[in-house]
């Protein structure tokens, strides 16, 4: 027998479901000191994100970067809006804490790009 319990653990098996929601955010950056500044901001506004490494290719150049991306989890569901809502707030944490111009959140029906530096003249 395991461990010094004579009574074998229950388990229990739950399940839920909510409509599926997600929104991602992309970024440029070192992903490991993105992550330190994700895991402060979870802590801080209690959420779960998934981040994954990538890797920017465009015309002339490529670099290095993350995608976070927040789901709607059916254990604590919530709303796009804030999903949304969440996803811009780390999105301006972490532009400023890894010293970035530019971020995209990519939501159901839009997309959106912002940016510190000036718009392209033309």
């Amino acid at each position: 027998m395991y461990g010094s319990s004579t009574h074998p653990r229950k388990l229990v098996h739950s399940s839920a479901s909510c409509p599926t929601e997600e929104v991602s955010l992309y970024m440029a950056g070192d992903v490991e000191h993105a992550k330190q500044v994700i895991r402060r901001f979870c802590v801080d506004f209690p959420t779960c994100v998934t981040v994954s490494p990538t890797t920017y290719i465009y015309t002339g150049g490529e670099e290095v970067g993350f995608v976070v991306a927040f789901r709607n989890y059916p254990r604590f569901p919530t709303t796009l809006a804030a999903l949304e809502s969440k996803a811009s707030s780390l999105a301006n944490l972490l532009r400023e804490s890894l010293a970035q111009d530019s971020c995209m959140i990519v939501c159901p029906a839009v997309t959106s790009w912002s940016s510190t530096r000036n718009p392209p003249e033309g």
